[in-house]
């Protein structure tokens, strides 16, 4: 950290240390040949201008930051994360223009707090819109996202893989792959409706997990019916 003085200091110290006068300086940074004697002693101009720092510091055989004070590194600072905040804001946005090619799909817990939802929004991803087609869907507001942590369906679905599901499919409607909450975390269970009698078989790939039956798919509560599994997002 250093003021606007300490800085000048410096400056004229690395000048002196690179054997090297005020005039050599000016006329190899592109100024007239008594712009640096002036800013180091007289202070004028008050602060160099950025090209003509990064000039003087490859000439000094330093880092430009080292010849920056700390009003404009605070000011980077800022400047940075309004950046970064605009970038973030526009990624939204473009997201909710009915003219983009994006669509906004919400993360999910997969350790929710509220276990009666299990749908804890932790963040939101876009998504081109042509993928929905892919997954037979007009539109996202169904479509919710969750990592796997456990391996109940090892090998079909491993931990940390992605799983893209439709969260409005509370009953299960056909045989397929559906979210369950197991104990405090979401995992992924095989369901298979008998139909003879109706009655539903709960079953993960991983042999050392619990096989569960149901009388009938209406008592099975689900929180929603996966449409897709990927590695990343």
């Amino acid at each position: 950290m250093a003021d606007i003085e300490e800085i000048r200091k410096k400056i004229d110290r690395l000048i002196s240390q690179c054997g090297l006068n005020y005039r050599d300086v000016s006329l190899k940074i592109g100024r007239k040949d008594s712009y640096i004697q002036q800013y180091v002693k007289y202070g004028y101009p008050r602060r160099l201008k950025e090209m003509d720092r990064i000039r003087l510091a490859r000439l000094l055989n330093v880092d430009d930051a080292e010849l920056m004070d700390d009003e404009i590194v605070a000011t980077k600072a800022n400047s940075f994360t309004a950046g970064r905040q605009n970038i973030i804001s526009d990624i939204i946005n473009s997201g909710k223009n009915p003219e983009s090619n994006l669509e906004v799909v919400e993360m999910v817990n997969s350790k929710p707090d509220d276990c009666n939802t299990g749908t804890e929004i932790t963040g939101k991803n876009l998504i081109c819109r042509s993928m929905l087609t892919d997954f037979g869907f007009d539109a996202t507001q169904n479509i919710k996202i969750a990592k796997i942590v456990n391996d109940a369906m090892k090998p079909t679905i491993n931990p940390g893989d992605y799983v893209w599901f439709d969260a409005a499919c509370k009953i299960p409607e056909s045989d397929g792959l559906y979210l369950f909450l197991n104990g405090k975390e979401l995992c992924v269970k095989r369901v298979d409706i008998s139909p003879l009698d109706g009655s539903v078989e709960i079953s993960g790939d991983n042999p050392n997990y619990k096989t569960y039956k149901a009388n009938n798919r209406n008592i099975v509560k689900t929180f929603g019916k996966l449409i897709a599994v990927t590695q990343k997002i």
